[in-house]
């Protein structure tokens, strides 16, 4: 693997299209992915809601840093399963009234197992909110975020 020597600030861009009032396209680095509504709300329900994506980029996030943390701690994931749980307003959404809040919680329940000294795990369950950056957004925006973890069977 090539040595990637990064930038700590830097742009890129997403691009995206509509292909119906439900449906957009979106493409970042040549990739391409469709966002739908469900077919209850008007849509086809060939991609994930616009909000899902923002959580699959949590679930993401939270395991790329997670284990750039391990390896800063230490240690070393050998598994991860991350479930999200979201709670949304959608009072903003429906267009019944503005909010400021549009998720007040999320909840990650995160298993991993781990080789290395549990001690870094732990450093991993400690730092990881400050690092990712779709968590940070979150709280950012007054979102409650709680993350639950068990490593190697046991909770954290």
């Amino acid at each position: 693997m090539p040595n990637v020597k990064e930038k700590p600030i830097w742009k890129f861009s997403v691009t995206g299209r509509h292909t119906s009032n439900t449906q957009s396209v979106a493409e970042a680095r040549g990739k391409s992915v469709v966002i739908d509504e469900p077919i209850q709300r008007g849509g086809t329900d060939e991609g994930p809601m616009p909000v899902e994506y923002v959580f699959m980029g949590l679930a993401g996030c939270t395991h790329v840093i997670s284990n750039k943390l391990a390896a800063a701690n230490g240690i070393a994931f050998t598994s991860m399963e991350i479930d999200i749980k979201v709670t949304m307003d959608s009072h903003g959404t429906r267009l019944i009234h503005p909010i400021d809040i549009p998720f007040p919680s999320v909840t990650l329940n995160i298993t991993a197992e781990f080789d290395g000294p549990r001690e870094g795990a732990i450093r991993v369950t400690e730092d990881l909110r400050d690092h990712c950056a779709v968590s940070k957004m979150l709280q950012e925006s007054g979102t409650e975020v709680i993350e639950n973890w068990t490593l190697n069977g046991v909770a954290a």
